[in-house]
Formats: structure tokens, sequence, C-alpha cells
């Protein structure tokens, strides 16, 4: 920029003195103002809205602070003639302004302000976060030279931006279409490129910045004539999205007044509708499979069979007809029936219906009286399936015999009768009132906690979470982390105070619902949920369903009955059989199962003991019957040397006893004795797996550790998965592993560690590992044969391991393995429940709590993941509501098509495109562009000479999960038989206009099964070919 000085301008201010500008020329000869009151400032083209701005204004509030002091001290000088600073002006400025910030916020905090500010006081902690919301005040104690400086940068930054945008604007000529592209930008909702560039580097879960690395960063790219908006610019954008999506951080307070911060699980599942790239993916409805091909949540037993009926798919549409349950319709057939639950079946809509009969109808002096059974369930012989194309007419349009309106005959009333019970069914469905027209979208969900270190260490401050996926999501969806939801975390509130906010949140979704749109129909839906299931380790698990911590309890088990009145007794062989579901005679026989329902009313009774006779009682009577609610209890106990708390407990008493339990208590459709599955991480590889590993390896002598390690590295790991075993680190830190070591050491078992092994412990061992092969099975072809093998393989280890010693009894994750078959059987295989992908997002969050300021880390963290939600859900297309217009849009194509056409900005967000989208079978084949190194260079073997053009591949794809290599065993389709082969070197065949792939592999022979490894044989032979790929 030229600095020539061609004149002087006076800009008149509020106050007696005007603000001198000089008049300067830029490089391209254009005109600008610069002022000299404000130290940093380069230039601008329009005076009115430099005066304007905060740095301005505050320059002048301080030049008219000391003069005022000025003029108290006597020193009266002339306006024209000023002493120059001592200082610099830019340290001048800054410290005066500084000053005044310390004098306006010291007077502010002597003010009584209410506890529900909490919000506003964390935010002027925040100086960023201040200068975001307008507000020239912030914390005294950030008095350093560089802080200021970042903060009249930011703030001058954030002022530029904004001003050249408005010149850029101003400066095009107006287009026809001026008045209807006005808030639509080429990068709407961004106001430009750089915005959205300077959001991506920012970073979000896994790739986030600090502000001083963002800054290194912005300055690099200014070098390159590259300008990236400032730190303060882009949460500034942050902000105006939050505002655009309508997404906020919600704060509650618990009922011990700790702030707990969380995002809206409405919300989050709004974006997921309204997401292309997700709701076409969504199941509303359950699938019925008859048991086979079990892989997803939408096929499990409970959202088939077992919701109640307030809390299954309410509705389908027909030909633009709405039919809801419990609504009398007309088939095609002209036959009546009542629809109870809607499901689908090889890709088509059904119901199960009961048919009205003659004997469903009474017949009264002025109208009918239509009764159906009670509590139908849905594989009553009663019912019948229909597919719901035959649906004809809806309960307004039925019409008798005598031409009423069936509405008009019954009253707008049927009856559910169980013989000494009616029940009163309004109709219409209020469904159908709430919907308004609108189509329902059930979408249940899996919600999840854990406990979680905030630090890199992974030590100390705990925050405690929630996350929660979509139910109807297949799960090589629904395991991405970009399908992961954050939902709340803390550090100083436990899971039950957090939980009260959620469980409010959701029982609202699931009984009144709300409004979202649906990309798949392009229209606003009525959306419904419920929490599927429920997923953390034993002591979240026992926290929330109001059980003892199965640890050292008298009550080990959540789902079942087991007990014992003293801990000595458990070495009873009473308590053994009950412990192995047997009785005396070794004859099956399974404890009674937990009731929620009695669940709550044992903890309600013990509240009103506690309160009734006194404490000593409650405390027996807790321990006696197995249930204790964590809130209840620090109320109880606290109480009684806190008189204020007692206060509150009393007084909650009388106007919100439910506030004095636990809020699980209340969730809508759940039932903590059955929707808390046995968890495998937990229970398999965190429990017997980490118990027999850390007992038997850390026992092993020197040398036979040594002879372990030597064995581990020798060991074939080519189909198995795993990207690096790290032999020395799994045998000498035994007791410090995680789950996907433990993982390792069980595939690597039965060929490494049983030499060192006693003929009792090898037992254990093998029964363990074939039990693993069954569990972790993410495809159960048949349910009855896979649960009936299941339960064979569970009790075989349980036998070794008694049979060893029976002090197994005291880990109750032994027991627990017993309920897994329930678990499987209600909710699908257990790799859907496997808390894995969850445990993995911890990762995300401790990235997220080591960038907060720590005066909020509740907030701080609620607020990174709501900023990465609406970034993932723009760039993915998510639709835009636009109030103006009251139409629903899209991002523009260039904000899309940096996510679509950009793998690894896809991969940052934890987005897998191969797994969402996957190549048809027709595609594979597919050779890896990969050079083959010279060691593996193979001659043409001799049998094949004759054929043309075979180049050597070093790797080919032979579907979306399997490559195929050198040292891979193949089995071979020879029509009659399979045969087992080993690759020895892969070819190619240009010849055709597809690429043909041939395999040379040596074949094998299938002998018997191996007495010591309990596994079938493999005999080498000397029989070669060349086999061609195809899918089978």
């Amino acid at each position: 920029m030229a600095d020539q000085h061609a004149q002087i301008v006076r800009f008149p201010d509020n106050n007696a003195h005007g603000v001198d500008f000089d008049v300067i020329t830029d490089i391209n000869g254009a005109r600008l103002f610069r002022c000299t009151l404000c130290a940093r400032a380069t230039g601008t083209a329009n005076i009115v809205r430099h005066c304007a701005s905060a740095t301005h204004r505050l320059n002048l509030r301080d030049r008219e602070t000391r003069r005022a002091n000025d003029t108290i001290a006597g020193l009266r000088t002339d306006a024209g003639r000023e002493e120059p600073p001592a200082r610099d002006e830019e340290t001048d400025n800054a410290n005066s302004m500084w000053n005044q910030i310390d004098a306006d916020i010291d007077a502010q905090f002597r003010e009584a302000r209410p506890l529900g500010s909490l919000d506003d006081d964390l935010n002027l902690l925040d100086p960023i976060q201040l200068l975001l919301n307008g507000v020239d005040d912030t914390s005294s104690n950030r008095q350093t030279t560089d802080w200021t400086v970042l903060l009249e940068a930011e703030l001058d930054a954030l002022e530029e931006n904004a001003a050249q945008e408005e010149e850029r604007a101003s400066s095009l000529p107006p287009s026809p279409t001026a008045a209807s592209t006005a808030d639509h930008t080429e990068w709407y909702p961004f106001k430009s490129k750089t915005e959205l560039i300077g959001s991506l580097i920012m970073g979000h879960t896994h790739s986030m910045l600090l502000r001083s690395l963002y800054s290194k960063i912005r300055g690099i790219l200014k070098l390159c004539n590259i300008s990236l908006p400032a730190w303060a610019t882009i949460q500034a954008a942050r902000t105006r999205i939050r505002v655009l999506l309508k997404t906020k951080i919600q704060l509650n307070f618990s009922v011990f007044d700790n702030p707990c911060f969380s995002l809206s699980a409405r919300s989050l599942l709004s974006q997921d509708l309204s997401n292309p790239l997700v709701a076409k993916h969504i199941d509303f409805y359950p699938e019925m499979t008859n048991g086979l091909n079990i892989y997803k949540f939408s096929q499990s037993k409970k959202w088939l069979q077992d919701l109640s009926p307030a809390h299954r798919a309410p509705m389908c549409e027909v030909k633009g007809k709405h039919f809801y349950l419990f609504e009398p319709v007309q088939l095609l057939s002209a036959a009546v029936v009542i629809p109870l639950f809607f499901y689908q079946h090889d890709g088509q809509l059904f119901a199960k219906c009961l048919q009205i009969q003659r004997n469903h109808i009474c017949q009264m002096p002025n109208n009918i009286k239509i009764t159906i059974p009670a509590s139908l369930e849905f594989q009553d012989p009663q019912l019948s399936t229909i597919p719901v194309n035959q649906f004809d007419c809806d309960y307004s349009e039925i019409r008798m015999d005598d031409w009423r309106k069936l509405m008009d005959s019954c009253d707008g009333v049927i009856y559910e009768s169980s013989g000494s019970k009616e029940v009163v069914i309004p109709l219409p469905n209020p469904w159908r009132i709430k919907a308004n027209g609108k189509i329902i979208r059930h979408v249940p969900i899996t919600l999840y906690s854990d406990d979680t270190s905030g630090n890199t260490s992974k030590q100390f401050n705990k925050h405690i979470s929630f996350y929660f996926t979509l139910s109807g999501l297949p799960p090589n969806i629904s395991n991405q982390e970009y399908n992961c939801h954050f939902l709340a975390s803390s550090n100083i509130a436990s899971v039950l105070e957090q939980s009260k906010s959620i469980v409010e949140e959701l029982n609202l979704m699931t009984t009144s619902g709300f409004h979202a749109y649906d990309v798949t129909i392009s229209q606003e839906v009525l959306v419904t949920s419920l929490v599927l299931c429920f997923l953390a380790d034993s002591p979240m698990h026992a926290e929330v369903t109001n059980t003892p911590n199965p640890g050292g309890s008298l009550h080990p088990c959540q789902m079942c009955t087991l007990k014992v009145k003293k801990k000595k007794f458990k070495r009873s062989p009473t308590y053994v059989q009950r412990f192995l579901n047997r009785d005396s005679m070794g004859i099956e026989t399974r404890n009674p199962p937990r009731s929620w329902a009695e669940t709550k009313m044992k903890t309600y009774h013990l509240f009103d003991t506690a309160m009734g006779v006194n404490l000593t009682s409650f405390l027996k009577k807790k321990t006696a019957l197995g249930v204790t609610d964590a809130i209840n209890t620090r109320f109880i106990t606290e109480s009684r040397s806190d008189g204020s708390l007692k206060e509150k407990m009393e007084s909650l008493d009388l106007n919100s006893p439910a506030s004095l339990f636990n809020p699980f208590l209340n969730l809508e459709g759940f039932d903590g004795a059955q929707d808390c599955p046995v968890e495998i991480l937990h229970a398999v590889l965190l429990g017997i797996v980490k118990y027999l590993a850390r007992d038997d390896i850390s026992k092993l002598k020197a040398d036979q550790k040594l002879t372990l390690i030597g064995r581990l590295q020798s060991f074939s790991s080519v189909s198995l998965n795993i990207d690096s075993i790290k032999p020395q680190y799994l045998i000498q830190h035994i007791k410090s592993l995680v789950g996907r070591h433990f993982k390792i050491i069980l595939q690597a078992a039965p060929f490494i560690l049983l030499e060192f092994l006693t003929p009792e412990r090898k037992d254990v061992w093998l029964a363990l590992c074939n039990l693993c092969a069954f569990i972790f099975q993410t495809n159960i072809a048949n349910m009855e044969t896979y649960l009936e093998t299941l339960k064979l393989h569970i009790n075989r280890l349980l036998y070794y391991l008694i049979k060893s010693s029976a002090q197994w009894v005291n880990k109750p994750k032994l027991h627990i393995l017993l309920h897994l078959p329930e678990s499987i059987e209600r909710l699908g295989n257990a790799s859907l429940f496997s808390t894995e992908k969850f445990e993995s997002y911890n990762g995300v969050l401790r990235q997220s709590s080591i960038h907060s300021n720590r005066q909020a880390p509740g907030r701080d963290l609620a607020r990174s993941f709501d900023n990465y939600s609406n970034l993932k859900y723009l760039v993915s297309g998510g639709m835009l509501y636009e109030e103006k217009s009251k139409n629903w849009e899209n991002p523009t194509n260039e904000v899309t098509d940096i996510f679509t056409n950009n793998p690894d900005i896809q991969r940052s967000m934890g987005f897998n495109s191969a797994e969402v989208n996957p190549l048809p079978a027709v595609a594979f084949p597919q050779k890896l562009c990969l050079k083959v190194p010279k060691s593996e260079i193979a001659s043409l073997p001799e049998a094949i000479n004759q054929r043309d053009k075979l180049h050597q591949v070093l790797k080919i794809k032979l579907n979306t999960k399997e490559v195929l290599h050198k040292g891979v065993f193949v089995v071979i389709d020879r029509g009659d038989k399979n045969v087992v082969a080993a690759i020895d070197s892969i070819w190619e065949s240009k010849g055709s206009s597809k690429p043909l792939y041939y395999l040379w592999v040596t074949g094998y022979t299938l002998l018997g099964v191996d007495d010591y490894y309990e596994m079938r044989k493999l005999s080498r032979t000397s029989q070669q070919a060349l086999i061609p790929t195809r899918i089978s």
C-alpha cells in the first residue's frame, strides 16, 4: 500500500473532538482512509463503518478517559499540541482498553446474579466468545501483551473481513435475480469458500487445532497469497451456523445443582433424517426374517414383537392414505381388520391384523360395541398376516350394512378386554391427531454411556459421557464414527444426574414426537423414538438399573435373582449350583429373572423405609433386596449432615417426587432388566480372556516368555485382520492391555500357548477359543441352531473352569455369560451391542477435552461436538429451512462437492464411502495397483506357458471384504465338493475387454480332527493348478 498522504480529513464524532483520517492510496490507485486514532488501522473505504466498529469505539473511549484524567490532574494541554506518548501507541491503547475492561467487569461482578445465568458467567471467561457476542468486557487475569495483541488482531480481522465482503458485494453490478439470491452465495450457507476451508482446517474430532497452530498455518498460507479468515471469524461463522440450524447447547442443573450441558437428541435425529447420506439407509419398521440371516437391530425380536402398542411404529402409508394401528381397516376383499403390528419381510410391508368377526361385535340399542382381545402377541394364531397394499378404506370410510359409518355406529371407540378388565381405545388413533396429515417415522436409538479420562495420559479428570446411534441403520453404517452422536459429558455430574434432562427429552420424543424433514420423501414428517437398548460396562449398567455393582455384591447379577445372604455362603455348593443355573442333579434350572416393575417398587419402598423408619433399616433392606438407587441413597445419607440438602429433599418429595429417584425408572419403553444386554467387550475380552491371559502368561518363566514372544513373531496373521501384533509389548505388559490386545492373544492362543499350560488349563483355553468363535459372529444364519450351539459352548467353558477351581464363582462375569443367549435372542448378534465402536469414540472426546479452557469442559465439549455435527451435516448436503421463503433448501453444490469428491475429508469425519456404497459383485475381482516386490516375483509355471499375455499381480480384491495374495488359503468350489488350497501367485490376463485373474495354487487334503489342537488337519499335496477367480 502506498503511504502517500494527499490530505487529512476530520470526521465529526458524538463528542466535542473529531477524528482525523489520513487519505492514502493503495497499490491499485483506490482512495482509502486510515484512522489516526487506531494504531492497527490499515485503511478503509467506508469511514462510517470504521467509526462504528468495536475497536474504534474502544480506542475513542480510551482517548476520552485519558483526557478526562489529565483535566482532573490539572494537566491541560492544547488538543492540537498533545505531547507524544512515552511508550508505543499500540501498547498504550491496549493497556488503557484493558484497564477500562477491568473496571467494567469488576462492577458487573459486584452485582448479585441469578443461578440460571451460569452460561453467561462462563462466556465471560471466554474472550473470543465475548467478541462473538458483541460484548466489550473480558477477564482481567488475561492482561498480557501477547493476549491483548491476539484479541485486537482477531477483532480487527473479524471486522475487516466483514467489511471487505460487503464492499465486494456493493461493487458488483446488480443482477436481475439479485433479490432472490441476496442471501444465497456460491458457498451457501457459508459466506465464502475461505470460511468453509477455515472451518475444515480448524478441525473436528481427531483433527482439532490449537488457536496458535491455526494462526501459524494462516500466516504461512498468507505467504502464498491465500487469505484464511481469522480464528474469531470462524468462531463467529460457527455461531451463525448454529443459529441457522437451530441447534443449541442445553444447560440444565441436576438435583444436586451441578450444571449439565448437552446437545438435543431431537436436533441430531432431525439432521439424520435430513441428511441424504444417512436417511436412505434407515429402517423405520422392524424386519421379520424367520430367524434367518440376522445381522442388524431392525431384525431384533424386541423391535418386532416385544414393544408395547404405544411404542410400535404407529402407521403406514398406502397409495396416499394413512393407516394406523388399532384403527379398523377395510381390505380390498371387503373384510374389516384391525392392524396391531407393522413390519417388513422380503422388502415388502406387512401388518399383523385381527379380523373383526361377529363375536367381536355386540349390538346395543343405538349403536354397536366392538371388543377385541387384549395383549395379543405377534405370534398369536388369531392374527393374520396381510400385505398393506391390500388396505383399501380407513376407519372413517368404512360403512355398515345400514350405510351408517362405522365411526358413528361404535361412538368413536373400540374396547380391548382381558376378561376382567376393559380398556377404551379411542378412534382415531391419538397419533393421527398429532401427525395432522404428516407421515410418522419410527426411529429407535441405541444409547451408550461410559466414563473416560479427559487427559492425554488417560488418567484422572474422569468424564461421564452419553452417545447414541440410530438402531435402524445397518451395522456397516452405524459403526462409523460419522454416525455416532455425542449427547452430553460432565466431569462433575454422575451418570444419573446427567440423565435427567436426557430422559425427559427422550420421553417427549416417544410420547409426543417432533417434526423433521425427511429428505427421502421430500416432506416434513413427525418423528417418534425410543431407546431400544442401553449399552455400558457392568458398573454403569448397575447404576442405571438400580442394582448393586456386581463385584463383591451379594446380588451379583443384574438380569436374574442370583443372591446369597452372606458372603461366606458363596463357598457353598448351593450357591455354586445357582451360579451355574443348575440344580443338585446337574439339570439346568434357571434363576427367576429380575422384574423391572418389581425393581421400581422396591426402590420406592426403600425410600419410604428411610423416611418412615430410620437409616439403619434402610441400609439393611437395601442389601437384602439387592436394589440401590444412587440418587436416592445420596439424598438419604447426606441429608443427615446437610440441613439445606434435607430441606431440598423434603421439598422435592412434596412437589416433584420423581426427581428423588433414578430418571431411568421413568424412561418410556425401557426395561432395565432386559434392555441392558451382556456386553461382550467387557464380559468376554476384558472378562474371562483377561483373567486367563494374565494368570497364565504372568506365571511363565523368563525363558518361556522369550519362547512365547518368538512364536508370536512367527505367527501368521494374514487372514486375521490384525495390523500389528507387537509380541514383546503383549507379553511384557500383559497386566495393562486393552480389548484389542486380548483379541490378538485369543486368536493366537491355540497355536502359541498350549504347550505352557496344564492339561486342565488347556481344556479351558480350547473351550474359550471355540466359544469366542461363535460369540463374535456378525451374521447369524439360523438363530435357533445358533443359540443351541452357543449354550453348549458356554456350558462347556464353565464346566472346565469350575472343575479347575470353584473360586471362579467370585467372578460375576462368568455367570453373566449364561445370559448372553437371552440378549442375543432379544436384540440380535452380540457384535451389535458390543461397545467397541463407542470405546474408540472416547478418543474423540479426549481430544475435545484437551482443547477446553477447563472452566466448563462439559459446555466446551458440547459446543465442539455441535460444531462438528453441523459441519458434517452441511457438507453432506443436509437440508436447510429458509425462513424467508418457508422452504427447505440444499447447500450449494460447491459446498457438498468438497465432501463428496474428497475421500480424505470423508475419512477425517469418520465416513467410509466404500462401506456405505459398496461396489456390486460384478465389479470384482479387482486388481490392487501395487508393484510386485523383487522378492515376490515368480516365474511363469511351465503348465501355463502357452497362455497368452499373463502378468503377475501382487493382490486382488475378491469382494468388498476379502483380499487375495500369496499365502492366503482359499476354498475352491469344484461342484461336487470343496477343495482347500494355498495361493502361490496371482496372474492377470488382458486378452479380453475385462481382465481375467488366475490363481496358481497348491492343493491340500482335509484329514481328521487333531486330538491336541481339536482342529481339522490339512496335509499339503504336490498337486498344483491354475484356477480362475469368480464370485460363487
